[in-house]
C-alpha cells in the first residue's frame, strides 16, 4: 500500500506543474492581446480624428463657396470651422 501512494505523488506533482505552465502560457497570451488592443485603440482614435478633420474641412470649403461674394458674412459664418480645426490641432499636438 505504501508503494502505491509513493507512485501517485510524482504524478500529482507533474500534473500540477503542467497546470501551472498552462496557466502561465494563457496569461502570456492574454497580456499580449492587451498590447494589441491598446495599439488598435490608438490607431482607431487617430483615424477618427482625421475623419472628423476631413469632414470639417469639407464643410468649411462649402461655407466659403456659399459666401464667396460677401467677405464679412463669410468670416462670421465660416469662422467657427477654422476655430474648431485649430482646437483639434492643439489637442492632438498635446496628446503626442
Amino acid at each position: 500500500m505504501i508503494l502505491h501512494s509513493n507512485l501517485r505523488a510524482p504524478c500529482r506533482i507533474q500534473s500540477q506543474r503542467v497546470s501551472e505552465q498552462l496557466a502561465l502560457a494563457l496569461m502570456c497570451l492574454l497580456l499580449s492581446g492587451c498590447h494589441y488592443y491598446e495599439e488598435y485603440r490608438v490607431l482607431k482614435s487617430t483615424a477618427d480624428i482625421q475623419d472628423e478633420k476631413a469632414e470639417l474641412m469639407k464643410a468649411y470649403r462649402l461655407c466659403l463657396a456659399k459666401y464667396q461674394g460677401d467677405a464679412a458674412k463669410s468670416k462670421e459664418l465660416c469662422g467657427p470651422y477654422t476655430q474648431t480645426l485649430r482646437e483639434i490641432e492643439v489637442k492632438q499636438s498635446h496628446q503626442r
